[in-house]
């Protein structure tokens, strides 16, 4: 059973809304706008969330062990970006594979679930090649400016939704390494996790949406918020706790961005597919508010350890046209003609998507999405393919 929720209309907010299809794709300064500046993104005036520092200096992953910088006149030319979601998808990590030796393996056939001794492997691959991990904060400073001070052979890790299991399973094999990683948050999955969810008899308090109102009916935009979250995405005490040498984090959505939507069976993406009845200013206006809105959460849950910069689209729906080849993300938009990718490109210096032939476009950036299905031959073969071909590139 679902929380109670109260009801909001959207009425009024076309008034606000000048709608552009422009590269810009912002709103009039009366109203909140995707913004691009020195303070990150906020409202057209008074910009309220700070970007976060550290453009330069060592990274620091404890009081024993420190990273020397290399200057930028060494040319770094590409970084590889590796994405994870999951890992023994809430299996004991002590169990064993079928051929009965002690990896710990889980067979849940989430094509998103790494092991234990999967991520470890590709953790020591990645170590024994020489690479370094660098904070986001970095890895934006080197798009803008190839004289960034890195590390030598500097990779970036992410991990999306703010999964538990990931998160906590793979902190002792970061820190072991002297890695460290920047977790993606959809802010509706850790308040659905947390004190207050239906099936949490100990808790109090609502975490869950209310619903939106177009054209006179009543959406609900978190469809399994809270009975999906719990006990399966960290809530914000276990993202506080979680290594802050290890840990920083970013936005992958507000609270309704990563929920699967019912308001159209063919078109499921918050941010990517409009509500029937919607009209352009309105869709506009919900996917602004909804990344503001998480951007101010994860600031006040997670204060001081928040890059503002940088935006992993969820499940990589941007709204662009779709590759030819068969695995490309499929782009189910219908949005206005290109508002989405515009708008992101602007507000944000990195914008995360999953289609390599992506990577440079409007601040476009891809990622390799490690999967349970990649042995180590593949994950080692895919790193330098994708590097040959320039998918990690500035």
């Amino acid at each position: 059973m679902r929380n109670p929720k109260r009801v909001i209309a959207l009425a009024g907010i076309p008034a606000l809304v000048a709608i552009s299809l422009s590269a810009a794709a912002i709103l009039p300064a009366s109203a909140a706008s995707f913004g691009h500046g020195p303070q990150g993104i906020g409202p057209s005036t008074g910009r309220f969330l700070p970007r976060s520092a550290d453009p330069s200096g060592a990274v620091n992953l404890g009081a024993s062990f420190t990273l020397p910088l290399i200057s930028g006149a060494a040319k770094v030319t590409e970084i590889p970006v590796l994405a994870y979601h999951e890992m023994n998808n809430g299996c004991l990590p002590s169990a064993t594979d079928p051929t009965g030796d002690s990896d710990p393996v889980c067979n849940s056939g989430d094509p998103e679930d790494v092991s234990t001794a999967q991520f470890t492997a590709e953790m020591a691959y990645m170590s024994a090649q020489g690479y370094h991990t660098i904070t986001l904060a970095q890895y934006n400073n080197w798009l803008s400016n190839p004289g960034t001070s890195l590390p030598a052979k500097p990779f970036l890790i992410t991990a999306d939704n703010g999964i538990s299991n990931f998160l906590e399973g793979a902190q002792p094999i970061l820190l072991a390494d002297h890695f460290q990683a920047t977790a993606f948050i959809v802010t509706g999955f850790a308040d659905g996790a947390g004190p207050g969810n239906p099936v949490n008899t100990t808790g109090t308090g609502g975490i869950c949406e209310p619903d939106l109102t177009v054209a006179g009916v009543s959406y609900d935009v978190q469809p399994g918020c809270g009975t999906d979250n719990y006990w399966w995405d960290e809530t914000w005490a276990g993202l506080k706790a979680l290594n802050p040498a290890v840990y920083s984090f970013a936005l992958e959505s507000g609270p309704s961005g990563h929920f699967l939507q019912t308001y159209n069976a063919t078109c499921q993406m918050f941010d990517a597919c409009m509500i029937p009845g919607e009209t352009d200013a309105q869709y506009q206006a919900r996917v602004i508010k909804e990344t503001m809105t998480g951007l101010m959460t994860l600031n006040q849950e997670l204060p001081g350890r928040v890059n503002d910069d940088s935006w992993v689209v969820p499940y990589s729906d941007l709204g662009y046209a779709q590759c030819a080849q068969s695995n490309c993300t499929p782009q189910a938009y219908n949005g206005p003609a290109g508002w989405l990718s515009a708008a992101a490109g602007h507000a944000f210096e990195s914008v995360f998507v999953e289609d390599a032939f992506r990577n440079g476009i409007q601040n476009e950036r891809f990622r390799y999405d490690v999967k349970a299905s990649d042995t180590e031959a593949n994950f080692e073969a895919s790193i330098t393919s994708y590097a040959a071909a320039g998918s990690f590139s500035r």
